[in-house]
């Protein structure tokens, strides 16, 4: 498992600890420059529920400094969505 691959699992086990049941993060896929990540739960829609999508970028760069953007969201279901994010290379620090 690379690097940035066991980042994105313990950002998604952190992430899950925090917000479960309302939300919860399950990788579907990671290749390259592009994840696939699948959240579900009944999301306090009001607050808007790009914010779940949003707060799991912050959750992986608390562990790893890497450019991640949302890149395309579908909904699958009432009460799922189906995340891309874009991500990019990883700023070591010197």
């Amino acid at each position: 498992m690379s690097g940035l691959r066991k980042s994105i699992v313990e950002a998604i086990k952190t992430y899950n600890k925090y917000r479960s049941p309302e939300a919860e993060a399950k990788l579907i896929k990671h290749e390259d420059n592009e994840l696939f990540i699948e959240f579900k739960g009944p999301f306090c829609q009001s607050c808007g529920v790009y914010d779940y999508f949003e707060d799991f970028i912050y959750e992986l760069k608390g562990i790893v400094d890497v450019e991640m953007e949302i890149k395309d969201v579908e909904k699958i279901g009432e009460e799922a969505f189906r995340v891309q994010y874009s991500v990019g290379e990883r700023k070591d620090t010197p």
